[in-house]
C-alpha cells in the first residue's frame, strides 16, 4: 500500500495548495464513486482534525501519525 500516496507526493510535493482546493478534489471524487464516500469522509475528518493527533513526521516522513 502506498504506491500512489508515493506517486502523489512525487509528482505534487512541492505545489501550494489550499485545502479548499483539496476539498473540492475529495467532493469530486466522491460524486464520481459514492461507494467510497465514506473512506474519503474518514480521510476529511482527519486532514480536519490532524492537529489533535500526535504526529512527527519530521521523525518518520513515511509514517508521522503514531
Amino acid at each position: 500500500m502506498g504506491d500512489e500516496i508515493e506517486r502523489l507526493r512525487a509528482k505534487r510535493g512541492d505545489e501550494d495548495v489550499k485545502f479548499a482546493q483539496v476539498a473540492d478534489h475529495l467532493r469530486d471524487f466522491t460524486d464520481m464513486r459514492p461507494d467510497d464516500g465514506d473512506v474519503v469522509q474518514r480521510v476529511a475528518a482527519l486532514l480536519a482534525d490532524v492537529e489533535d493527533e500526535p504526529h512527527d513526521h519530521d521523525a518518520d516522513a513515511d509514517h508521522g501519525l503514531g
